[in-house]
């Protein structure tokens, strides 16, 4: 044993004081990593249970049941001090890979971050990958929107949309404002017989107003009645691949090679056809391989959403298709939990996942956009391997830490979390960057272009210039957008492969020209 002598007693004294506080902090450290092992081992068990109960014994478990089995049923793992030692270790790891991100751009954005042209400019050009968060009824921009109503002159009932979105559950309003101008137009009357002002203030109420800045998600979802009322009865594919089109071809010019939508279809042979043929349709009009995820609504009964997720498990084993990729519980997430309302259609589809590896849909998500913040958590318990969102993971540190480890994907929609008062960029920089420096594989998306009046460029706009962005970082979000996509192996290695060529060339002849 060796036995240090301090030459004098202020030195001993010192050391007797500073050594305690070392020794504990050590201890302190080995003592939060052994609680992480314990948890994560926790999610792991916890996993298989809801995977095997759902899927073998059409048996859900209990909130309390889950906390119980966490070890969360009275008390956290974890302290003050652990939850900051794993904050501290990641603000380290942030810090590295920022310098290290810096090291590896051959260019610096801040050459453009204040040149509002130039910035534009960079962001349209940049090679995107693919987009992995994309809703179709949020793609009816006023463009659209006129087109269809000039084309089909549906006859209009305000007062009827007005009694249906304050009916609406689980609930959705307007604003005084509009309710006012709605109530001003005329009653039971075609479109064209609106005067010009009349038609432009009813094409504004499928876009989220400007004033005030952000809403509440309720004042967003009210505008999807208005999308529902245009649809109509009649040609209503015909008139959404109207929207799909506009979408596509901006999305194409602003390089993008891949698409996952997120859309609902009843189980039938009929809508698989369909959807082989619009992909099919949309690759030969803008070069872009289109895919879907099957959307489940949080608020609707959980076993009415299961039934229909196991009868598309049965189709799509009879008829394989590669257009149909995954399955995502979306809509509210407050008064909704993950848990809740998709533990019966993840914890169902993980346990078959598990029993059959050739299955044929993956698992997203939307979590941590609003609500509950354990909501990211469960998502990952219930077999979910993709997050729509999840900024409040950012207020979860272990289960960031767990999402680290598992180099967790996240579909980031920075426009939309901004305007639906999820995240606010002006305040402070949006989570997604230091998920993504953390290891976290995000990409960027719009989540409901026309809505939110974004495109994919104008989320590479906010990116930089919110953030202290690496043009090394979006280059890997562009990668991320294909590897963590659902598409199948075969084609990730051609969307990769014509994404080097595009980043080659893009390298080449335009960050050239900037650094002139």
């Amino acid at each position: 044993m060796i036995i240090i002598k301090p030459k004098s007693k202020w030195l001993t004294l010192l050391f007797l004081l500073v050594f305690p506080v070392l020794l504990a902090s050590c201890s302190g450290q080995q003592s939060t990593n052994e609680k992480l092992e314990a948890e994560f081992d926790a999610y792991d068990q916890v996993k298989k249970v809801i995977a095997y109960e759902n899927h073998n014994n059409d048996s859900s478990i209990s909130r309390i049941g889950l906390e119980y089995r966490l070890g969360y049923l009275f008390s956290s793992r974890f302290s003050e001090e652990d939850i900051s030692f794993i904050q501290r270790k990641h603000s380290n790891i942030i810090d590295k890979n920022r310098l290290l991100a810096h090291k590896n751009s051959i260019f610096d954005l801040n050459s453009i971050r204040n040149n509002e042209s130039k910035l534009a400019d960079f962001c349209r050009s940049l090679p995107k990958g693919g987009m992995l968060h994309v809703h179709p009824w949020g793609l009816f921009n006023r463009n659209v929107v006129r087109q269809l109503l000039e084309r089909y002159d549906p006859v209009i009932e305000p007062m009827d949309l007005l009694r249906y979105i304050e009916e609406k559950e689980p609930g959705q309003y307007l604003y005084g404002s509009e309710i006012e101008m709605l109530s001003n137009l005329p009653q039971s009357a075609n479109f064209s017989s609106y005067s010009a002002a009349e038609k432009k203030q009813f094409i504004e109420m499928f876009i989220l107003p400007g004033n005030p800045a952000t809403h509440d998600f309720e004042r967003f979802d009210s505008i999807f009645a208005f999308v529902d009322r245009l649809l109509g009865n009649e040609e209503r594919d015909k008139k959404i691949l109207l929207a799909y089109s506009s979408f596509l071809k901006n999305a194409a010019k602003q390089g993008v090679s891949y698409v996952e939508f997120t859309e609902y279809f009843s189980p039938k042979i009929e809508n698989i056809s369909k959807l082989e043929k619009w992909a099919k349709q949309f690759l030969a009009e803008t070069g872009i391989v289109v895919r879907w995820n099957l959307s489940f609504l949080r608020f609707e009964p959980a076993r009415e959403n299961a039934d229909v997720l196991k009868d598309w498990i049965e189709l799509l084993v009879k008829h394989p298709t590669n257009v149909i990729t995954g399955i995502d519980l979306l809509s509210i997430e407050k008064g909704f939990p993950a848990f809740e309302a998709g533990q019966e259609i993840y914890g169902y589809l993980s346990g078959y996942n598990m029993e059959n590896p050739d299955h044929p849909l993956e698992m997203t998500i939307h979590a941590g956009e609003m609500g509950d913040e354990r909501n990211v958590r469960d998502a990952l318990l219930m077999g979910a391997t993709r997050i729509g969102h999840g900024v409040l993971l950012q207020y979860d540190p272990v289960t960031l830490e767990y999402a680290r480890r598992m180099e967790l994907p996240i579909e980031t929609n920075i426009i939309s979390n901004h305007k639906l008062g999820v995240h606010d960029m002006n305040a402070a920089p949006h989570p997604f960057l230091d998920y993504l420096r953390l290891g976290l594989r995000v990409s960027l998306s719009t989540d409901n272009d026309a809505i939110f009046e974004t495109d994919i460029a104008n989320e590479c706009v906010a990116a930089i210039t919110t953030t202290d962005i690496e043009y090394s970082e979006l280059k890997h979000m562009s990668y991320n957008s294909v590897r963590t996509s659902f598409a199948n192996d075969k084609t990730k290695e051609k969307l990769e492969n014509k994404l080097n060529r595009q980043f080659i060339n893009f390298e080449q002849k335009y960050l050239s020209t900037l650094n002139d």
